[in-house]
This record gives structure tokens, sequence and C-alpha cells, in this order.
């Protein structure tokens, strides 16, 4: 039988579930006949308990269920009312109880060869009168868990579309991030670039390659939320050559990561934008020199990353007025990343130090590049 396919395409699993529980119910039955015929004083055989059984079994395992489930799913429940539903399925539990007794009056002679005698009307009503409170009890239990398995295989399948749902608007808010941080960043660069081409062509050529392996590394992750802290700090450095070209020796840098850490999940691009803005901030506010550093470390099941620099001026900037594209992209990302699980904190340590902080899940990336060796760079 050819079930209907709609939003419970499942229910030639339910026959087959069913089809398992009336094998258990034919042993059972057999073991329960011939032990209650041996304490009636009148034994019979195995093969003789096991005909009255399977017979029986296999005319709902394979004809009778299949037919109730059919009609089940010809009718969902809750897509229609009582006035058609009740009829419905009082029609069906009449051509289920005929099925049945005509099946068992042919089947009659080889299940009972002693009572082969009786005439077919005879055998008709007897099994009308013997069948029709169990065949409608068993119609009402396999609709009623017909039903119950269709509700649930429904539920499960909105569960999970709503899930699919979720996890594809996360992933649309993340790229629309990505797509915003990212121009902001080369705009930045390429403006750096252009202010060097006439007063230091050479340098300028530097910056450019720069950029160029820069972009490379950034297209290998571009898809993906998260990356490793080694893979930042590796775009991380390519970043920090063109910006040592853009300010020369004004530009002092001092990174800080154990090993121990390198392999931790972060999202993708966080440091850039971090050490950015100190530089944006410090460095290029400074009449003279400026320092960044950066340094990451675990503390229980969570990551901290710190981004220090010098202050550009002599009075203390406030968080508003520091939150710019980079930092304001990176809180975004990482609230939709791990919710309250995360944070990103500005402050001043003191007049003429700014600090940068972002605590996140730790958790170790599966893919483990065994090959680097600690970031300690000054």
């Amino acid at each position: 039988m050819s079930f209907p396919r709609g939003e419970n395409p499942n229910w030639r699993r339910v026959w087959i579930d069913l089809l398992i529980l009336w094998a258990v119910f034919a042993l059972l039955g057999t073991w329960l006949n011939y032990g209650f015929q041996a304490a009636r004083g009148r034994p019979i055989s195995w093969m003789q308990a096991a005909r009255m059984n399977v017979a029986a079994y296999a005319i709902w395992a394979f004809v009778l269920t299949p037919i109730v489930l059919f009609l089940c799913a010809r009718l969902p429940l809750g897509r229609t009312g009582l006035v058609r539903f009740v009829p419905f399925h009082l029609l069906g539990m009449c051509g289920t109880v005929c099925i049945d007794v005509v099946l068992k009056t042919l089947l009659h002679k080889r299940v009972y060869p002693e009572l082969s005698h009786l005439s077919f009307g005879v055998q008709v009503r007897q099994y009308f009168f013997s069948q029709t409170e169990a065949d409608v009890q068993i119609y009402l239990v396999v609709a009623v868990l017909g039903y119950v398995v269709a509700y649930y295989t429904e539920v499960r399948s909105q569960e999970l579309h709503a899930s699919q749902l979720a996890t594809n608007l996360v992933r649309a808010e993340l790229q629309v991030l990505k797509m915003q941080l990212q121009p902001h960043f080369l705009f930045n660069t390429l403006h750096s670039i252009s202010s060097l081409v006439s007063i230091n062509p050479r340098a300028a050529q530097q910056m450019i390659c720069s950029l160029g392996d820069l972009l490379r590394l950034s297209l290998v992750g571009e898809d993906l939320p998260e990356t490793t802290l080694r893979r930042e700090l590796e775009f991380l450095n390519l970043y920090l050559d063109i910006e040592r070209v853009r300010f020369q020796d004004r530009l002092l840098t001092k990174i800080e990561v154990p090993e121990d850490v390198v392999d931790a999940s972060v999202p993708y691009l966080l440091l850039q934008p971090l050490v950015e803005n100190a530089i944006k901030h410090g460095v290029s506010r400074r009449p003279g020199s400026g320092k960044v550093e950066i340094s990451a470390f675990r503390e229980s099941d969570r990551l901290c990353i710190r981004v220090v620099n010098d202050n550009g001026t002599s009075y203390a900037v406030p968080e508003a007025e520091r939150m710019g594209i980079g930092l304001d992209n990176t809180r975004s990302r990482l609230r939709i990343l791990y919710g309250s699980q995360a944070s990103l904190s500005i402050h001043g340590l003191t007049e003429e130090r700014f600090q940068v902080e972002v605590w996140i899940p730790f958790r170790r990336a599966l893919m483990l590049d065994q090959e680097h060796e600690s970031f300690s760079v000054a």
C-alpha cells in the first residue's frame, strides 16, 4: 500500500515498527495458547498454537494495520472538524471488522481443521460476534499510535526547520558583519598606501605586497564564523607588517600568547580590528612612538584576549568615541556567537595607557597545527 506523502511522510516507518510489535504478540500468544490449552486438559501441538496466533496477528500486521494508517494519513489530526473525522473513522472501523471476519473465515479450515464442517455463514457469524469488540479496540489503538507518532514527527520537523532558519539567520548576520568589516579595513589600508606613493614608492610597493598576502589569507576562512587563535595571529602579523611600513619606528608591538592557547577557537577577524583601533587612537595621535601590546591567556574555561596601547591624548577618551566600526562590529559578532558568555570591555588603565579586553568561552579547535612555535614577539 502506498501511503500519502505530505507533512508526515513517515507512515511506512510507523507500519514497520508495528510489524515488530505484532511479531512479538504472535510469539507471546503462541506460548500462552499452548499453556492455556494444556492447563484446561485439552493440549494442542505447538504447530496448532502457532497457526492460531500467526493467522490472527498476520491479518492485522500485513492487511489491517496498513489500512488504518492509510486512513489516518488521509485524514490528519487537527486538519478537519469532528463532523468529518468521526464518521470517517467509524466507516474505517466497520471496514476493518468486515475484512478481518472474511479473512479469518477463509483461513478457518487451515487454522481449525477439526471444525471445518461448519458452514461459511455460521463461521462468519461466529467470527463477527467474537472479533468485533477486539477489532474495534485494536483499530483505536493503532490509530492513536499512528496519530501520536505523526504529531511527534511533525513537531520534530518544525523544530528542525526553526533551528535551521535560526542557524541560517545567524550565518547571514555574521556574513553581513564580515562584509562590513573587510571593506572598512581594506579602505583604511589603501588610504595608507596612497599616502606613501609619492613620498616613499618603495614602501608603498612593500605595503601592496603585504596587502596581497593579507587578502589571500583572509579568503581562506571567510565563510567560517570561527578560526584558531594561531591563524588570527598570522593574519595580525601581516597587518602589522603593513602598519610598520606606514609608521616606521613610531610603532612598537609586543605579542605574548602562550602555546597552550594558540589552538583555541576565536571569532574570525577578531584581533585585527582591536589592534587597528589601538593604533588609530594611540600611535597615530602621538607625536613620538607608541606601543601596542597583544596578549592572551586562559582562565578556567574562558579565554581572555587583551590589547593595551599607549594613549594618543593626554586625557581619557570616552568609550563611545572609541567605538568605531571595528569594535562595534566585533561586539556584535561576540553577541551572536556566544551570547552572554562573551564580553568586550574598553577602559583606561591610566591617562597614558588604554586597554581593550575580550572574554570568550575557551574551546580548542578540531584541527591542531603542531608545527608552529609559541608566539612571543617584541
